[in-house]
């Protein structure tokens, strides 16, 4: 992949995020509550890449960036599933499990891999754990008696996006650091697709928030 298109891809990445920020604000009277929830992401997510963007442009270092957005980013997902699964797991799973995940967290920072060196060991757990709620939701969605409208449900585009994006980058975000000390043709592919990954979660964000779900 050409550095031309790695960057072009990076910068739609980083910033369409705008999309369903921009439906979400039209349509903000009327966004429920796992929709709201979602909203909080879509914020941060904007903020962390627009930064991001700001440090790589200049030629600094993102990565310490992303250290501290993999925590807010699984507490905000436990968030959602808080309130989702909660007559497949216990509230207390999913304290016990932000807490747990924050102090790993910070012990791979201090001890394995530093504010400036990909935090993979982290985004792996953050991957694997997403992907066993994905699985589970979809298992709940299966064991329910009433018939429901998917399409119209906007927690079922939210949990497809996860699946997807999460399963995708699982490889690489396990993948070794020593890929990434360079910009050499190889990154640039594998954080191409990784871009690409993030458009289509994107998009099922846009969809979950554009989405008028029908009351309970």
């Amino acid at each position: 992949m050409s550095k031309t298109l790695f960057n072009i891809l990076g910068d739609i990445s980083s910033f369409i995020a705008l999309l369903p920020l921009l439906v979400a604000a039209f349509k903000f009277k009327s966004l429920n509550n796992v929709q709201q929830k979602l909203l909080y992401i879509l914020i941060v997510i904007l903020i962390v890449e627009s930064i991001s963007t700001i440090l790589w442009y200049q030629k600094i270092n993102n990565l310490p960036v992303y250290h501290f957005y993999t925590v807010i980013e699984f507490l905000l997902i436990m968030n959602i599933y808080v309130g989702e699964l909660s007559q497949v797991y216990s509230k207390q799973l999913f304290v016990y499990l932000s807490i747990i995940f924050t102090v790993f967290a910070v012990i791979n920072t201090i001890f394995f891999q530093n504010l400036f060196t990909f935090n993979s060991n982290v985004t792996t757990a953050l991957g694997v754990i997403v992907v066993l709620f994905a699985l589970s939701y979809f298992y709940k969605l299966l064991k329910e008696v009433k018939y429901s409208s998917l399409e119209t449900n906007p927690m079922f585009w939210i949990n497809s996006g996860f699946l997807i994006y999460f399963s995708s980058n699982l490889m690489l975000f396990f993948i070794n650091n020593n890929l990434f000390k360079e910009s050499t043709e190889a990154s640039y592919l594998v954080w191409g697709l990784h871009a690409v990954v993030n458009i289509i979660l994107i998009i099922f964000y846009t969809i979950a928030v554009w989405v008028n779900p029908k009351k309970q």
